[in-house]
């Protein structure tokens, strides 16, 4: 730590989550590739222990260094709302889930494996202090003095604006149901659930014959949180779900809101969800987090090859692709009782490949015009005011 020498490392990444194990992994692909020597490198993390918590989902059309441990790809999703369904299909672009007891494995194992990198976990970050030629990282387990950092914690309360949004709630099982009767081929993105004030759906991923990824969600605005986990349970007792066994649980709260975009320049940049990387529309966040992950870890080897450590934030998305989520929100808010129906006209209205580029964070101008053009004008016209 700091004292020993002028410099612990040349670089610490507070938090070893997705955005801060993706980010060591692209540097170690990269350096590879381009023949350029790596940073040393610490990685804080606050927990003890990483378990398979959680899963990702995006459209697969991009390589990344946890492309191979894609448990699941679906060529067909739907979305419907009683009687009422949509489905689209792609072989080229297909929905695909990445457990992720299977990224924290992978990426523990390369980071143990180069001698310039280390994971410190059990360390909570307390303060930063940058200066003109090094940062000062002041921790519960005593300070570290780096040439940079990236800083992937979560956003501070000030940086998100919650009453534009929602909270993407939600209480999700794995379950073993023999002979489940759904079509291993078809992931049923938003079922819609009767609710009162809010939107709720069941999200649904046929693993193979047997075997389903459930979940009951809420997109709420805040306050007394829906008991997502009773919902579910109801819901799975309607459908007759009898003789399953529970394998694996997860729940959580993601900000589906904008983020104030943090455009600080220098030796300190934010990364993750506290950088703006999660679509507030959306609540997706893997492929931008992997395309903004290798774009600065480009930006690392050269700060390392030229000792001159100063970073730019990536351009999480284009500013126009904000500002429709920001009146896309807005309208929502306003009229929650049209969600259904809205989702439902916006897949009917586009083919799967604009639906995976709008999802992935990369629309064309055209994918962006027939997505407004599927959309109620005149609700989003007064959604453009605040």
């Amino acid at each position: 730590m700091a004292g020993e020498r002028e410099f612990d490392c040349d670089l610490v990444i507070i938090g070893a989550g997705l955005t801060g194990l993706s980010l060591a992994c692209w540097l170690l692909e990269l350096s590879a590739q381009k023949q350029q020597p790596l940073p040393t490198l610490h990685l804080l993390e606050p927990r003890k222990e990483y378990h398979n918590d959680r899963t990702w989902c995006f459209w697969d059309s991009e390589h990344h260094p946890f492309r191979h441990l894609i448990s699941h790809r679906w060529p067909h999703w739907q979305v419907s709302s009683g009687e009422r369904s949509v489905s689209q299909s792609s072989e080229q672009t297909p929905y695909a889930m990445l457990p992720a007891g299977s990224v924290y494995q992978h990426a523990l194992a390369r980071i143990e494996s180069c001698p310039g990198f280390s994971l410190r976990q059990g360390i909570t970050v307390e303060a930063i202090s940058d200066s003109a030629d090094g940062v000062l990282i002041s921790t519960n387990a005593g300070q570290w003095r780096a040439r940079a950092v990236i800083d992937t914690r979560p956003p501070e309360a000030t940086r998100v604006d919650e009453k534009l949004g929602f909270w993407q709630v939600f209480t999700g099982y794995e379950i073993h149901c023999p002979g489940h009767g759904y079509d291993a081929g078809m992931a049923k993105l938003m079922d819609f659930q009767p609710c009162q004030e809010h939107i709720c759906f069941m999200y649904l991923l046929p693993l193979d014959r047997d075997n389903l990824l459930v979940e009951w969600t809420a997109f709420h605005p805040g306050g007394e949180w829906p008991d997502c986990q009773a919902r579910l349970e109801a819901w799975l007792d309607e459908r007759g779900f009898e003789d399953y066994t529970v394998t694996r649980s997860e729940s959580g709260k993601l900000p589906m809101m904008p983020v104030s975009p943090s455009r600080q320049q220098g030796r300190i940049v934010r990364a993750g969800v506290g950088g703006g990387w999660m679509r507030a529309a959306t609540g997706y966040h893997f492929s931008n987090c992997q395309r903004n992950c290798a774009e600065l870890a480009g930006q690392i080897l050269a700060a390392a090859a030229s000792g001159h450590w100063h970073f730019h934030p990536p351009e999480s998305r284009k500013h126009w692709l904000d500002w429709m989520d920001r009146v896309f929100l807005r309208a929502l808010r306003r009229h929650p009782e049209t969600a259904p129906d809205w989702f439902l006209d916006l897949f009917s209205a586009t083919t799967a490949e604009q639906m995976a580029r709008f999802m992935n964070d990369q629309p064309r101008w055209g994918d962006a015009v027939a997505v407004a053009a599927a959309l109620p004008s005149i609700p989003f016209l007064r959604a453009v005011m605040p």
